[in-house]
């Protein structure tokens, strides 16, 4: 998805130049709606984290630059896009030069650093939006005037999840906009409740390393030191198992693929593609538990029947070691490998991964911001 649509944010500290601001936006872009936005006070700096994620190193300084009354959202669409694609630790990015230099500008005329705010790209659209407003982009979509009326709409909201999540669908709406995703399995009979009948917690696969312990915290004044392990949903606990690249699940390669091959479940949240269900939920059985479960065995004998994939059939389930067989021949034949292995585990460790992250944070942010992250990077980890 990538309609174009755009948001810039004139914070509180920095509205006295609201329209000098405004006059530019609209002689650049379509201006679509313009929403006045009031955080609570004991909310605000939990919303500043929640909402810059790992870009924010300093909290404390960010509220005080921002001020803490009413902000301005303006959300936009540019016909004529300047587009470059970067390159980032989590995949290719489409960046609006466009929009760069309009936030620039905009920040020079306030006198501050860091004093507006712009989404550069659709995907950080998507993620702003979905934590202001509540709702994915492509929902917002629908009910956008095409031209704003020049009427300011007030809203008195903090960010989707800041009190706790009221329903699983609010959690999977976050999600949705926020990170990619996939439920990996056991979403059959999914209900209300997002649980099935036979399993309580819910086993989720994303890339969103960098975002993700940030968009599910719900609380406290300090940047969160890792992915919360359950979410609490209308005072019930849920345990939430994550699978990420890191974590040596399957081959990241595969973790992309099953990412870039995901589909929209019925009931709004993604799962895999018919033929990655059957195959992670085979090597899992296989390479993981190291059996076939009677419930696991029905559904790889449905899917795989119905996917015409005739040669995984009950004879093979049978045999464990002819299972094990047929499954490293698929992982040969898609260039996927045991991460259990020493050669994997050279090529795909943990320096390999930060050293990645530093270049891309190094091109795209700068030296003072690398420096800065490096080290509230380290006084989280001492403190």
């Amino acid at each position: 998805m990538d309609n174009h649509t755009y948001i810039f944010i004139i914070w509180d500290e920095s509205r006295h130049k609201t329209d000098l601001i405004l006059d530019d936006i609209k002689s650049k872009f379509t201006i679509r709606e313009v929403f006045e936005i009031t955080w609570t006070e004991k909310n605000f700096q939990n919303n500043l984290i929640r909402f810059y994620g790992h870009s924010l190193p300093n909290p404390k300084k960010k509220k005080l630059l921002c001020g803490t009354g009413p902000f301005l959202l303006i959300i936009v669409n540019d016909d004529s896009p300047s587009l470059r694609n970067e390159s980032s630790f989590t995949g290719s990015v489409t960046i609006n030069e466009n929009i760069v230099a309009s936030k620039m500008m905009y920040r020079e005329w306030v006198g501050q650093d860091f004093s507006v705010h712009g989404s550069i790209s659709t995907k950080e659209t998507n993620h702003n939006l979905t934590l202001l407003l509540h709702k994915p982009l492509g929902e917002l979509e629908q009910n956008l005037p095409k031209v704003w009326d020049g009427k300011i709409k007030t809203l008195t909201s903090d960010l989707i999840g800041s009190c706790g999540w009221h329903s699983f669908q609010e959690f999977l709406n976050m999600l949705n906009g926020t990170v990619n995703y996939v439920i990996l399995r056991n979403f059959e009979d999914f209900s209300n409740s997002l649980t099935s009948n036979l399993h309580n917690d819910v086993d989720i696969l994303t890339d969103g390393d960098l975002m993700l312990p940030y968009v599910c915290m719900i609380e406290g004044a300090e940047p969160p030191k890792g992915i919360m392990p359950k979410i609490i949903v209308d005072q019930k606990i849920l345990p939430i198992d994550w699978k990420r690249p890191c974590d040596n699940f399957y081959d990241k390669r595969w973790y992309h693929d099953i990412l870039n091959r995901r589909i929209l479940h019925k009931n709004g949240f993604y799962i895999p593609s018919d033929e990655d269900y059957l195959y992670t939920l085979f090597y899992h059985m296989i390479f993981h538990k190291q059996k076939i479960s009677e419930e696991y065995r029905k559904k790889i004998l449905t899917i795989s029947n119905n996917l015409g994939k005739h040669e995984i059939n009950e004879n093979l389930l049978d045999d464990f070691e002819k299972s094990k067989k047929f499954l490293e021949s698929y992982l040969k034949k898609m260039k996927y490998s045991h991460p259990t292995s020493l050669n994997y585990k050279l090529k795909n460790g943990e320096f390999s991964r930060l050293a990645k992250l530093s270049i891309y944070l190094l091109k795209t942010e700068g030296i003072t911001f690398f420096m800065n992250e490096f080290k509230a990077k380290i006084s989280r980890s001492l403190s």
